[in-house]
């Protein structure tokens, strides 16, 4: 099966693909495995991991995505950031 033929099977509606079942992301805080985060629904992103650590008071982070791993580089209080969205991720 080709990349093309995920289209033709209606898998893919164009540039932005709705979700099949749900996608999950490993977490990783400055290289350390936190948890998974699951999307359960199409309106959710793992962004939403972002405005979660801001509300919380975070403001020092970088974030990126590679393939289905979604790493955050927190300076300064890396250990606070990682013991926060460790619980946030288990009760997710």
């Amino acid at each position: 099966m080709t990349f093309d033929d995920l289209f033709d099977l209606g898998l893919f509606s164009g540039p932005s693909y709705s979700q099949i079942s749900h996608d999950r992301y490993d977490v990783y805080v400055n290289q350390n495995y936190i948890g998974q985060k699951s999307l359960l629904t199409a309106q959710e992103s793992v962004q939403d991991i972002d405005d979660f650590l801001r509300n919380e008071g975070y403001s020092n982070f970088q974030t990126f995505i590679d393939g289905d791993h979604y790493y955050i580089n927190a300076v300064g209080n890396e250990h606070e950031v990682a013991n926060v969205l460790h619980v946030y991720l288990q009760n997710r």
